[in-house]
């Protein structure tokens, strides 16, 4: 008996590390598969911001959201959800997410400003209106500006025009640059002071010459102001500016599906530079740049860009700092060919005088 039980142990323990050696090898791959890889949130949440900025939305709520699956409590990513959310029209859950957000860290205040307009597009104007008093408390001169500028919003979609005027002329006291302010308050004024929404559209165009809500009213305040011809003009220059946009968001969109695309990066470039958008086009040439170092072109078109836009100066200097490179030669002899080169087109979209 003793002799048959010690067989049996013998047996059975044979069996089990036959088990063990089948089973074991594949419970560690399972463990491992588990094991959460590090993820570097700062630079994810880096990328994810450029995605929804550039219209990429959809795919930067689903990297947002598979992340969120290992990292719930990060604010950062609850709070870009909720931008993500805003720009696809999702607002109830914008709303929700700005507040989830700002609860997990309450120092984000400059998010406020966008749970404020989201409570507008709701039509929670008295809801919204809290929230922008509370920024106007701030000391920071950015929050405050936005504070006022979005409660004069609120109070214009409440019929309460007079006290909207008066808080963005304090938004614009507060920060003169702020042209999202001196756009509204163009509007509101328009056909009362046409003379100055006329300025203020002027000072728009001059930073942002695609702003085609300027260039529209710029037309209409000429036209208040009896000055036919240039009405004409402009109306004419604000179609230009209205079907550049559309070619742009064309380009655009067929970017977002092919990023890498150097040709469709640089004809977007030299889409903005015609439309006098300077800035703008510079900034597609330098992704370009980035995107193939090798590749004379992006460097190249910069010149051609900043001496269109009268900028010589920088012009000579980004030539000499290609010095030993494919587009030092192209980038020299676009100088010496245009020794005078002055913009082309004004920048604000004004066109000539009567």
């Amino acid at each position: 008996m003793l002799a048959r039980a010690i067989l049996d142990l013998r047996r059975d323990r044979w069996w089990l590390l036959l088990v063990c050696s089948l089973l074991l090898p594949g419970f560690h791959s399972q463990i491992q598969c588990q094991v959460p890889a590090v993820v570097d949130l700062p630079g994810e949440r880096t990328a994810i911001r450029t995605m929804i900025l550039d219209g990429r939305v959809q795919p930067a709520l689903d990297r947002i959201q598979r992340l969120r699956q290992q990292h719930s409590s990060d604010s950062g990513l609850v709070l870009l959800e909720a931008e993500a959310f805003y720009a696809i029209g999702l607002l109830e859950r914008a709303v929700e997410a700005f507040r989830d957000g700002l609860q997990l860290d309450p120092e984000m205040k400059g998010k406020l400003f966008n749970l404020g307009r989201a409570l507008q597009d709701l039509g929670r104007d008295r809801e919204a209106l809290q929230v922008f008093a509370s920024m106007q408390q701030r000391p920071e001169t950015s929050l405050k500006t936005k504070g006022l500028f979005g409660a004069a919003l609120s109070h214009q979609n409440l019929g309460e025009s007079l006290k909207a005027k008066q808080l963005y002329r304090l938004a614009l006291a507060a920060e003169p640059d702020f042209d999202r302010a001196r756009y509204r308050l163009a509007l509101l004024i328009l056909d009362d002071q046409p003379q100055e929404a006329l300025e203020m559209l002027d000072g728009v165009l001059g930073r942002d010459p695609l702003h085609h809500g300027s260039a529209y009213n710029r037309a209409l305040a000429l036209r208040n102001l009896g000055r036919s011809k240039q009405a004409r003009l402009a109306m004419r220059h604000y179609r230009s500016v209205l079907e550049g946009r559309a070619r742009i968001s064309q380009l655009k969109e067929r970017w977002s599906q092919s990023p890498t695309d150097l040709n469709l990066i640089l004809e977007l470039g030299r889409l903005h530079r015609q439309l006098g958008a300077i800035s703008q086009a510079l900034n597609w040439y330098a992704r370009a740049g980035s995107l193939a170092p090798t590749d004379p072109r992006p460097a190249v078109e910069s010149v051609r860009t900043l001496l269109m836009a009268g900028r010589r100066a920088e012009a000579l200097k980004l030539a000499s700092s290609l010095r030993g490179t494919a587009a030092a030669d192209a980038a020299r002899a676009l100088i010496a060919n245009n020794p005078t080169e002055k913009p082309t087109g004004n920048s604000t979209g004004k066109p000539d005088e009567d």
